[in-house]
């Protein structure tokens, strides 16, 4: 094979690489937050206690309240730190885990259609927040069910997404292997190993910013899909926990590439392809 079909074949294989790691970046990140339901319901935990869903929260609640009790300004502190307490109860935080768990199963098939949140029997745990300082509230508090704090219709295109994430992510793995054959083939076959690895550190580079412009971008076209403010305002928070890790993991992949590019630029090739050295000697021969 020439020095030029090597050089040519060199850089396709290094392209095809490049591609490939930014493909094994989405899938494996997937992977990560889809595959495992304990790290999935552990951030939907996460999203109910962000600042915006947990207000959103509060005033369903409090309003669902105020229904029961009536609206009384004097209780009205007493019901939203009641409110504010029962998100981190114990209890409430083991059913939010459950809803995810079932969410995600949900999510992983393809069937997913709303994104909904209730608190089975939320009474008596802001009756026992209460009881101590206010026991006839507390005992008309036992009074509220089961309150749904959100329902929120899932776009099917995004359904379909998390789905085709879902399918990506548990290939993950498999795409890793991939990659890392794909990168030392480029090497093996390359008659230029520091402009090789240099194209390879400046794939990831640019890999990892476009994951970090994945979740920029994409946040915004998420959360433009839903109607409505608290709509927004849940998507949004559940963009944030369970892809604000995509940014984090694509400036790592971008800071990586770019380190090895540099450094691959800055150091020549320690070895020279035998065909050039043997070219430079027949040239020196040839002047003689």
């Amino acid at each position: 094979m020439t020095r030029t079909s090597r050089r040519f074949l060199a850089a396709v294989v290094t392209m095809v690489a490049a591609a490939a790691i930014c493909v094994s970046l989405l899938a494996y990140y997937a992977n990560h937050v889809l595959a495992n339901s304990a790290g999935f319901s552990g951030r939907a935990v996460n999203v109910v206690l962000s600042n915006g869903v947990e207000s959103l929260i509060v005033d369903r609640v409090t309003d669902r309240v105020t229904e029961v009790v009536g609206n009384e300004s004097s209780v009205q502190p007493q019901i939203d730190d009641a409110v504010r307490g029962a998100l981190s109860n114990r209890q409430v935080s083991a059913e939010i885990r459950e809803a995810a768990e079932s969410l995600q199963s949900q999510l992983t098939s393809g069937d997913a259609n709303s994104l909904t949140l209730t608190l089975p029997d939320l009474g008596s745990s802001l009756a026992s927040s209460v009881e101590s300082t206010s026991p006839e509230l507390a005992d008309e508090l036992r009074g509220i069910g089961t309150v749904t704090v959100l329902d929120v219709p899932i776009p099917a295109a995004d359904a379909s997404a998390f789905h085709d994430l879902s399918t990506a992510g548990s290939d993950s793995s498999l795409l890793l292997v991939l990659t890392s054959a794909l990168a030392v083939l480029a090497l093996v076959i390359s008659p230029d190993r520091r402009r090789t690895i240099l194209a390879l550190g400046l794939g990831a580079f640019l890999s990892g910013l476009l994951a970090a412009a994945i979740y920029l971008v994409g946040r915004g076209f998420v959360v433009h899909e839903f109607s409505g403010p608290d709509a927004r305002t849940a998507a949004r928070a559940v963009w944030s926990v369970y892809l604000g890790g995509l940014e984090t993991w694509g400036l790592v992949l971008a800071a990586i590439g770019a380190t090895v590019s540099v450094v691959a630029a800055l150091v020549r090739s320690g070895r020279a392809d035998p065909q050039a050295h043997r070219a430079a000697g027949l040239d020196r021969k040839g002047r003689f």
